[in-house]
């Protein structure tokens, strides 16, 4: 199996090596994707328990700097005002990944016609839209309709409920005690019981 040739090599199994490789699958051909990385098990990922947010700033972090699994390479980034995030193993930075699919707005393909900067794009929005609505049906995105952060379209699927601490944010802080601080909500709105 080591020697046997192949017709596609995929180097990387984050979300672009993923979708390519899954766009390939029913096809004939012999299909190779590599990664740097391990296999992951979902019950070692930090939303697996209660010490998630440590979690996040040690092994799991967006950096593999900070990170520096055995896996990982050092990244020079001081002088970038992009810092990078990925992750070395099978699925790449979508081990990271908060499940956030932004869409670009029609503007954002015209920026040299609008704002007199950079380039207008090749394409537009109406070219990528029906690309943009395969992903989210693929990948399950869920959402409200009428976003004003996001271009007019139908989410595939409907919103996710809010959850017991969401629910409770929604209601806003109870007025059993007296707020600790108007200046900073955070820290009246732990004061509360919000159970």
């Amino acid at each position: 199996m080591a020697h046997e040739p192949v017709d596609v090599l995929i180097i990387g199994s984050g979300a672009s090596g993923a979708a390519v490789a899954w766009s390939l699958a029913e096809t004939k051909m012999h299909i190779l994707c590599l990664e740097q990385g391990d296999w992951m098990k979902p019950q070692d990922y930090p939303s697996a328990g209660r010490d998630w947010e440590q979690r996040q700033l040690g092994e799991f972090h967006y950096s593999p700097n900070r990170r520096a699994r055995d896996t990982d390479y050092p990244v020079n980034d001081a002088g970038s005002p992009i810092k990078v995030a990925n992750f070395n193993g099978v699925g790449g930075g979508t081990v990271l990944y908060a499940g956030h699919f932004p869409r670009f707005h029609p503007s954002d393909f015209r920026v040299r016609s609008l704002d007199g900067v950079a380039d207008d794009w090749p394409i537009d929005y109406a070219t990528l839209a029906p690309y943009y609505d395969e992903n989210d049906r693929i990948m399950g995105v869920s959402g409200l309709a009428g976003d004003p952060a996001y271009p007019p379209h139908q989410p595939m699927m409907p919103p996710l409920p809010l959850g017991k601490s969401g629910s409770a944010l929604a209601r806003g802080p109870r007025r059993e005690r007296p707020a600790r601080s108007r200046a900073d909500p955070a820290t009246w709105l732990c004061g509360q019981r919000l159970r």
